[in-house]
């Protein structure tokens, strides 16, 4: 599984191209859509589509230009490109030999000669938490992203006489919406609200669920193939500037069903995370 290769597959699917299960892997069918995008163009096309098929081509090694949100040359040619390698990523591919080079995708093997920091004792961030929104399945059905962010906001800053927490801000750095868009809440730089005695040098990071979440199942449970795609990539980015150490879930540290299912390393990272 290649959080990257997720990115690219929600990118195809939402362009009008189906790449089959979102799933991190580079198939036939994958395969298929890819060559479709680049031969005929997108049949549909958003901001967020194009710039989740760019970040899946950067992640791969391919596309070197400014996410932007523009299909155009220089994403055709990185497309051209992966689909030329087979999907494997630019590091671990060699056209003239057409073999796999050996590495090592470990945080141990990201130099790290800048760090994101929290706080007034500038704490590094080095864990990084997965929650989910504890709202009934059909929730967000009739809401936008921007109204579901605001919902969210307001249950957090809203006076507690007002059914609120009476916070400053949003609890979590970060939002996935079920349409995979990524919303900024909390800046990155301030200590999180999101599990007490676990905020410091955390990145508390909010998934909307679409399913009532009423025991610990499976991630696909719960949240769409487009949040947990995104929110996997998200990881990618975030470890790729701060060597995170742990990758959890909110009920690892708290009596909580939060995020509703186990977050096993395996299935949101290649990297060595404690």
């Amino acid at each position: 599984m290649n959080p990257a290769i997720r990115l690219l597959q929600l990118g195809l699917k939402s362009l009008g191209y189906d790449p089959g299960k979102v799933d991190g892997w580079w198939g036939p069918v994958t395969a298929a859509a890819a060559r479709g995008l680049l031969d005929q163009g997108p049949t549909k096309s958003t901001v967020w589509a194009v710039n989740q098929l760019q970040r899946g081509l950067a992640g791969l090694g391919y596309y070197e230009g400014r996410v932007d949100g523009a299909y155009g040359t220089l994403s055709r040619i990185a497309l051209r490109q992966a689909i030329d390698a087979d999907g494997v990523p630019k590091a671990a591919y060699s056209p003239d030999s057409a073999v796999l080079v050996p590495t090592k995708p470990t945080l141990g093997a990201v130099q790290h000669d800048k760090v994101l920091r929290q706080g007034g004792a500038n704490t590094i961030i080095d864990t990084y938490c997965l929650h989910c929104a504890a709202v009934p399945g059909d929730w967000a059905a009739d809401k936008s992203n921007a109204e579901i962010a605001k919902s969210i906001h307001l249950m957090h800053t809203l006076p507690k006489s007002k059914g609120g927490r009476g916070w400053s801000d949003t609890g979590y750095h970060a939002i996935t919406c079920p349409d995979g868009e990524i919303i900024y809440a909390r800046p990155m730089d301030r200590y999180g609200a999101g599990a007490v005695g676990y905020n410091r040098g955390v990145f508390h990071h909010l998934m909307i669920e679409v399913r009532t979440i009423t025991a610990t199942r499976h991630p696909e449970d719960y949240f769409t193939p487009e949040t947990l795609a995104s929110t996997r990539g998200h990881f990618e980015q975030i470890a790729q500037r701060t060597p995170i150490r742990r990758l959890m879930g909110h009920r690892e540290v708290a009596a909580k069903l939060c995020p509703g299912f186990e977050v096993i390393d395996r299935d949101w990272t290649d990297r060595a995370v404690a």
